[in-house]
């Protein structure tokens, strides 16, 4: 075998975990060169951005350096950013000119879907990156920065109002993150603020929240958010983000300096300007073995694949674990046919889910076994610490969580 170039668009769950999978499958293989390309240098481990938030953990202890994977062979990466992908001459355009492939996998991942609400792009805070998750820490305390100083009444009030647009297990894992920090942290840290002004809205546009678990466990997910005291409110769909606050559907302003959209995802624009069938939230429509008919060795996975599943009779979400198992499976399928094998389907299997709503509580399944209050906290903890990438980052992150609970949170701002 000689001169076949495989390449790999993005390093998050999906892009990272092909690439080592394929470097694992083809090491011994001659003349066979695999390129990773992304405009960041590192792969993030999104599942505790809300942790980095809220100042449980530091920023840089999930993120994982895309260079130390420098000694596997054949891999090697490349900080490029996608500007687009000429599928009918099996190029790909870059920042840095263009980079061709004989097979290629697409997993740019996604981007903030607002649909359509006026003003969110604009004013709303997004929350996929590590970016993101600094910069709203960062206002949160600018936010008691300046009530503390605040002597009207209405403005402290819309200060201390922080809204979430949407009850996913994003929106719900940040909400109550921000709710022990503003009830633990903040209060002891600005006594000049009552502690009973802090307030926590989570806007949700259907009739339940975190739609991954099963209708028991929302129900008891929703009923321990109210119990905390956050408001949750169901059939609530934002329609607008103004200088004011959020207006719903029902033409109410909710007064706040501070709206986090944690709605949804669409596909990477990349990808919506592909030249072939996609689904309304620009993902691709893939085949049986994750490839982008009608062009062969091109494959699609994770947030950027729409991938239908029947035993759920639906589309695969979203997800880390979907992204981890299309990326085994396309590198399966890609190693196969360079060794003139037949390509297998792909079949999800699901793992299960699990959902923190804040210090020692949270909901879940796996295995088909319900888990509620501290057990599902633990578990939690424990499988996203085994899923982080490098011994040093799951160290790092455990010294963190030990440092947090005997001692008080950092409440600096990362300015630089």
């Amino acid at each position: 075998m000689s001169g076949h170039r495989i390449l790999i668009l993005g390093a998050g769950f999906g892009g990272l975990f092909t690439a080592l999978e394929l470097t694992r499958r083809l090491r011994r293989e001659e003349g066979v060169e695999i390129v990773l390309l992304d405009a960041r240098n590192f792969h993030l481990f999104s599942p505790l951005l809300h942790e980095v938030t809220s100042g449980s953990v530091e920023p840089r202890h999930v993120v994982w350096p895309i260079r130390s994977i420098r000694r596997r062979r054949p891999l090697t990466f490349e900080r490029r950013a996608v500007r687009s992908i000429a599928l009918d001459r099996r190029r790909v355009l870059t920042d840095r000119g263009e980079a061709a492939y004989d097979s290629l996998v697409i997993a740019l991942g996604s981007t903030t879907n607002y649909f359509g609400a006026r003003g969110a792009a604009e004013k709303a805070f997004s929350f996929k990156s590590l970016h993101d998750a600094v910069r709203l820490r960062n206002h949160l305390l600018e936010m008691y920065e300046q009530a503390d100083l605040e002597r009207d009444p209405e403005r402290r009030r819309r200060l201390l109002t922080f809204v979430l647009v949407g009850a996913g297990c994003t929106g719900v894992e940040l909400a109550t993150e921000l709710w022990d920090l503003i009830r633990g942290p903040l209060a002891r840290s600005y006594p000049r603020v009552d502690p009973g002004e802090g307030r926590v809205v989570i806007l949700e546009a259907t009739q339940r929240v975190i739609p991954c678990v099963s209708d028991r466990l929302a129900a008891l997910g929703l009923e321990k958010l109210r119990a905390k005291g956050i408001e949750v409110r169901l059939q609530a769909p934002a329609v607008a983000v103004r200088d004011e606050g959020v207006e719903l559907g029902d033409a109410e302003v909710l007064p706040t300096a501070t709206v986090i959209w944690t709605a949804g995802v669409k596909a990477n624009p990349v990808v919506e300007a592909l030249p072939v069938e996609r689904d309304k939230l620009g993902r691709v429509v893939v085949d049986e073995h994750l490839q982008v008919p009608p062009f062969p060795g091109v494959f699609a996975i994770g947030d950027a694949a729409h991938c239908w599943d029947p035993g759920l009779q639906a589309p695969l979400p979203p997800t880390g674990q979907v992204a981890v198992q299309q990326a085994r499976a396309v590198a399966r399928n890609i190693a196969r046919e360079l060794q003139g094998k037949p390509k297998e389907p792909f079949r999800y299997r699901h793992q299960g889910d699990l959902v923190s709503l804040g210090t020692g509580d949270g909901v879940g399944e796996i295995a088909g076994l319900a888990f509620s209050g501290l057990p599902a906290w633990l578990l939690w903890r424990s499988v996203f610490l085994a899923k982080l990438i490098g011994w040093k980052n799951r160290v790092r992150v455990a010294l963190d969580w030990v440092i947090a609970a005997f001692f008080p949170r950092d409440l600096a701002r990362l300015e630089w």
